[in-house]
């Protein structure tokens, strides 16, 4: 081999070992930053979601997937609070689920549960607990609640009703701007779990709604239809000026409207609604309304029959309609109770009574 062809295999040596040195440093360098980018997803799928998480909190009441599809923004579900039960009824307790980010300008939300019994006519009770009647989204059928201003609640199952306590109830508060029908999911799933907890679930688990009635917006009332009913009374002065009444008037079985500052009304049909009002304790004879017989827990929020369907009506007044009474045109509570019931029974397809 001539001295020429030596050198050129010399220098094609020597580039291969200078290739293989600078692969050697690449894969050097290349491992210590694919270690920190798996240690940053790693932490991120930790801190910032549930992919590494618990699939249940509160004592496995809340599913964690469905909590996370409430909150606004991603976050890491967990316990707050954790459960707090209370001794003697399984299905009375509270909880408090947070979602928390290590992202840059990430607040911790909040959505607090509770396990109660209620009432029967509660969430038509205009106390500043629940939601306003007329601004709640209901849902019947294979489960039964209402989704109102970030705050829910969903019926267990009829088995979980007690003489003494009455119907048992979910109830959920969740961010501000939270979607409503997640929230409606979420309380659904936690009324399976707390039934199935205390051994009173139905057949069928509840099934939560696909879709909710968006609120509806106030307007003025109209001359003689007061809340959209032909011949109803105005509750307060004749003139009602610069009154505001919201009416939800949805397709279902339940109606409500509220007259601003006046009275809050309401009706439902709704055979679980229902059948929790009439098991209720307090619930008895009432005087008559506009010729029917009533029965309930006061006479202004009782039930009725209306061809064969039980219908319970509610009437609570407010601090206007208060003030305006003894002035000239301001009706009286009972021909005010008469008249709702004469108006809304024909809507409901209850007939005059014919004695």
């Amino acid at each position: 081999m001539s001295e020429g062809s030596d050198r050129t295999e010399v220098g094609r040596k020597a580039a291969g070992r200078k290739a293989v040195g600078r692969k050697a440093v690449g894969r050097k360098v290349l491992a210590p930053v694919l270690g920190v980018g798996l240690l940053v997803a790693g932490l991120h799928l930790r801190l910032n979601t549930n992919v590494l998480g618990e699939d249940e909190v509160c004592g496995g009441l809340v599913p964690t997937e469905a909590a996370a599809a409430v909150f606004p923004s991603s976050g890491r579900v967990s316990d707050g609070k954790g459960l707090d039960d209370r001794p003697g009824d399984r299905l009375a307790f509270s909880c408090t689920v947070e979602s928390s980010s290590f992202l840059p300008g990430s607040d911790t939300g909040h959505i607090r549960v509770t396990g109660t019994r209620e009432r029967g006519d509660f969430p038509f009770t205009d106390d500043g607990r629940w939601p306003n009647p007329a601004t709640v989204s209901y849902f019947a059928g294979d489960s039964t609640g209402g989704v109102g201003a970030d705050h829910g609640w969903v019926l267990l199952p009829a088995a979980c009703t007690t003489a003494d306590g009455g119907p048992a109830v979910i109830e959920g508060w969740a961010p501000e701007g939270s979607d409503p029908v997640k929230l409606a999911g979420l309380l659904t799933d936690v009324a399976n779990a707390a039934a199935e907890r205390a051994g009173c679930a139905a057949g069928e688990p509840l099934v939560a709604p696909r879709t909710l009635a968006a609120a509806p917006a106030p307007r003025q009332p109209r001359d003689g239809a007061v809340c959209g009913l032909a011949g109803m009374t105005f509750p307060g002065p004749r003139e009602g000026i610069g009154a505001e009444e919201t009416v939800r008037d949805a397709p279902g079985p339940t109606w409500a409207c509220h007259v601003a500052g006046y009275a809050t009304y309401a009706v439902t049909q709704e055979p679980r609604v229902v059948e929790g009002i009439r098991s209720s304790p307090g619930y008895e004879a009432q005087p008559a309304a506009a010729g029917h017989a009533m029965s309930g827990f006061d006479p202004y929020q009782a039930v009725t029959d209306c061809a064969g369907t039980p219908t319970y009506f509610s009437m609570e007044t407010g601090p206007k309609y208060h003030d305006a009474t003894g002035t000239p045109g301001t009706p009286r509570l009972r021909p005010l109770f008469d008249s709702f019931v004469a108006a809304a029974g024909d809507r409901f397809g209850c007939s005059a009574p014919t004695s």
